[in-house]
Protein backbone atom coordinates (compact mmCIF):
# COMPACT_ATOMS: atom_id res chain seq x y z
CA UNK A 1 0.00 0.00 0.00
CA UNK A 2 1.19 3.32 -0.97
CA UNK A 3 0.78 6.37 1.76
CA UNK A 4 -0.13 9.27 0.22
CA UNK A 5 2.31 11.77 1.88
CA UNK A 6 0.58 14.71 -0.12
CA UNK A 7 -2.88 14.31 -0.97
CA UNK A 8 -4.09 14.94 -4.28
CA UNK A 9 -6.82 17.49 -5.30
CA UNK A 10 -9.88 16.22 -7.26
CA UNK A 11 -9.46 16.89 -10.98
CA UNK A 12 -12.04 19.44 -12.14
CA UNK A 13 -13.88 18.89 -15.14
CA UNK A 14 -11.87 20.45 -18.33
CA UNK A 15 -14.95 22.75 -19.65
CA UNK A 16 -12.59 25.86 -19.52
CA UNK A 17 -9.87 24.46 -21.60
CA UNK A 18 -12.70 23.18 -24.43
CA UNK A 19 -14.31 26.62 -24.42
CA UNK A 20 -10.95 28.38 -24.91
CA UNK A 21 -10.86 25.83 -27.49
CA UNK A 22 -13.74 26.48 -28.95
CA UNK A 23 -13.93 29.94 -29.13
CA UNK A 24 -10.23 30.14 -30.96
CA UNK A 25 -10.94 27.67 -33.19
CA UNK A 26 -14.20 30.49 -34.50
CA UNK A 27 -11.71 33.21 -34.08
CA UNK A 28 -9.58 31.61 -36.71
CA UNK A 29 -12.42 30.86 -38.85
CA UNK A 30 -13.68 34.52 -38.89
CA UNK A 31 -10.31 35.71 -39.50
CA UNK A 32 -10.02 32.88 -42.27
CA UNK A 33 -13.47 34.21 -43.53
CA UNK A 34 -12.53 38.04 -43.25
CA UNK A 35 -9.02 37.54 -45.20
CA UNK A 36 -10.79 36.15 -48.15
CA UNK A 37 -13.41 38.42 -48.10
CA UNK A 38 -11.16 41.42 -48.34
CA UNK A 39 -8.95 39.82 -50.75
CA UNK A 40 -12.10 39.88 -53.17
CA UNK A 41 -13.02 43.74 -51.97
CA UNK A 42 -9.49 44.25 -52.69
CA UNK A 43 -9.17 42.77 -56.12
CA UNK A 44 -12.64 44.23 -57.02
CA UNK A 45 -11.41 47.89 -56.24
CA UNK A 46 -7.93 46.99 -58.21
CA UNK A 47 -10.27 46.07 -61.24
CA UNK A 48 -11.96 49.35 -60.55
CA UNK A 49 -9.19 51.31 -60.34
CA UNK A 50 -7.54 50.00 -63.37
CA UNK A 51 -10.98 51.16 -65.53
CA UNK A 52 -10.88 54.07 -64.50
CA UNK A 53 -6.97 54.85 -64.76
CA UNK A 54 -7.64 53.47 -68.37
CA UNK A 55 -10.55 56.24 -69.02
CA UNK A 56 -8.16 58.95 -67.91
CA UNK A 57 -5.29 57.34 -69.90
CA UNK A 58 -7.62 57.42 -73.00
CA UNK A 59 -7.83 60.40 -75.24
CA UNK A 60 -10.49 63.31 -74.03
CA UNK A 61 -9.64 65.53 -76.26
CA UNK A 62 -12.28 65.04 -79.04
CA UNK A 63 -14.74 65.33 -76.33
CA UNK A 64 -12.95 68.65 -74.62
CA UNK A 65 -13.46 70.52 -77.83
CA UNK A 66 -16.96 69.64 -78.22
CA UNK A 67 -17.43 71.02 -74.79
CA UNK A 68 -15.32 74.22 -75.65
CA UNK A 69 -17.28 74.97 -78.72
CA UNK A 70 -20.61 74.12 -77.12
CA UNK A 71 -19.35 76.41 -74.22
CA UNK A 72 -17.84 79.72 -77.04
CA UNK A 73 -21.33 79.33 -78.73
CA UNK A 74 -23.44 79.78 -75.31
CA UNK A 75 -20.86 82.59 -74.72
CA UNK A 76 -21.27 84.22 -78.13
CA UNK A 77 -24.95 83.64 -77.75
CA UNK A 78 -24.75 85.71 -74.21
CA UNK A 79 -22.88 88.53 -75.85
CA UNK A 80 -25.37 89.02 -78.64
CA UNK A 81 -28.00 89.72 -75.77
CA UNK A 82 -25.86 91.67 -74.17
CA UNK A 83 -25.45 93.94 -77.16
CA UNK A 84 -29.05 94.19 -78.11
CA UNK A 85 -29.84 94.72 -74.41
CA UNK A 86 -27.61 97.57 -74.26
CA UNK A 87 -28.81 98.90 -77.59
CA UNK A 88 -32.15 98.65 -76.47
CA UNK A 89 -33.47 101.80 -76.37
CA UNK A 90 -37.30 103.75 -76.37
CA UNK A 91 -38.39 105.48 -79.16
CA UNK A 92 -41.88 106.61 -78.18
CA UNK A 93 -40.71 109.84 -76.72
CA UNK A 94 -38.96 110.48 -79.83
CA UNK A 95 -41.82 109.49 -81.42
CA UNK A 96 -44.23 111.61 -79.57
CA UNK A 97 -41.82 114.49 -80.19
CA UNK A 98 -42.28 113.86 -83.78
CA UNK A 99 -46.27 113.51 -83.88
CA UNK A 100 -46.32 116.72 -81.39
CA UNK A 101 -43.98 119.15 -83.69
CA UNK A 102 -44.73 118.26 -87.43
CA UNK A 103 -46.12 120.27 -89.67
CA UNK A 104 -49.46 119.25 -91.70
CA UNK A 105 -47.58 119.40 -94.96
CA UNK A 106 -44.64 117.02 -93.63
CA UNK A 107 -44.50 113.69 -94.47
CA UNK A 108 -41.79 111.40 -93.53
CA UNK A 109 -41.26 108.79 -95.41
CA UNK A 110 -38.23 106.69 -93.94
CA UNK A 111 -35.60 106.83 -91.12
CA UNK A 112 -32.42 106.04 -90.30
CA UNK A 113 -30.35 105.51 -86.97
CA UNK A 114 -26.82 105.98 -87.28
CA UNK A 115 -25.02 103.57 -84.95
CA UNK A 116 -25.09 103.59 -81.04
CA UNK A 117 -25.03 107.38 -81.22
CA UNK A 118 -28.54 109.43 -81.08
CA UNK A 119 -28.07 110.91 -84.24
CA UNK A 120 -31.32 110.20 -86.84
CA UNK A 121 -32.04 110.89 -90.19
CA UNK A 122 -35.49 111.49 -91.48
CA UNK A 123 -36.74 111.08 -95.24
CA UNK A 124 -39.61 112.77 -95.95
CA UNK A 125 -41.30 115.13 -98.15
CA UNK A 126 -43.18 118.52 -98.36
CA UNK A 127 -46.16 120.20 -100.16
CA UNK A 128 -43.70 123.50 -100.62
CA UNK A 129 -40.71 124.82 -99.12
CA UNK A 130 -42.23 127.21 -97.11
CA UNK A 131 -44.02 124.24 -95.07
CA UNK A 132 -40.04 122.76 -94.84
CA UNK A 133 -39.16 125.89 -93.31
CA UNK A 134 -41.64 126.49 -90.76
CA UNK A 135 -40.85 122.73 -89.61
CA UNK A 136 -37.21 123.52 -89.58
CA UNK A 137 -38.04 126.39 -87.12
CA UNK A 138 -40.17 123.91 -85.41
CA UNK A 139 -37.48 121.66 -84.59
CA UNK A 140 -34.82 124.41 -83.80
CA UNK A 141 -37.36 125.22 -80.72
CA UNK A 142 -37.63 122.19 -79.45
CA UNK A 143 -34.53 121.31 -76.25
CA UNK A 144 -34.51 117.71 -77.33
CA UNK A 145 -33.18 117.95 -80.87
CA UNK A 146 -29.56 119.23 -80.34
CA UNK A 147 -28.84 119.93 -83.26
CA UNK A 148 -30.97 120.22 -86.73
CA UNK A 149 -29.38 120.27 -90.42
CA UNK A 150 -31.71 119.98 -93.61
CA UNK A 151 -29.21 117.69 -96.05
CA UNK A 152 -30.94 116.99 -99.14
CA UNK A 153 -33.50 119.03 -100.38
CA UNK A 154 -35.10 118.10 -104.02
CA UNK A 155 -38.05 119.95 -105.67
CA UNK A 156 -40.04 118.60 -108.42
CA UNK A 157 -41.91 119.81 -110.99
CA UNK A 158 -45.63 120.41 -109.06
CA UNK A 159 -44.13 122.37 -106.39
CA UNK A 160 -43.64 119.28 -104.05
CA UNK A 161 -40.21 118.54 -102.80
CA UNK A 162 -38.33 115.63 -101.09
CA UNK A 163 -35.99 116.15 -97.83
CA UNK A 164 -33.25 114.58 -95.75
CA UNK A 165 -32.90 115.81 -91.85
CA UNK A 166 -29.97 114.86 -89.99
CA UNK A 167 -31.43 115.21 -85.84
CA UNK A 168 -28.35 114.98 -82.67
CA UNK A 169 -30.91 114.24 -80.27
CA UNK A 170 -30.56 114.71 -76.54
CA UNK A 171 -29.46 111.73 -74.62
CA UNK A 172 -32.47 112.22 -72.23
CA UNK A 173 -34.67 111.77 -74.78
CA UNK A 174 -33.65 108.02 -76.00
CA UNK A 175 -33.18 105.87 -72.02
CA UNK A 176 -33.10 102.32 -72.58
Amino acid sequence: MIVELIPKKAEKPVFGQVFFLIVSLAALVGVAVSFFILQQVIGRARLDLDILEKQLMQDTRPQEEKLVAKLSGYKQKVEDFKFVAGERKNFLPFFELLERTTHPDIFFINLERVGDKNIMFLGGETKDFFALEQQRLLWKKEKEFQTVQLKEMLLSGEGNGSFKVEFTLSPELLVP
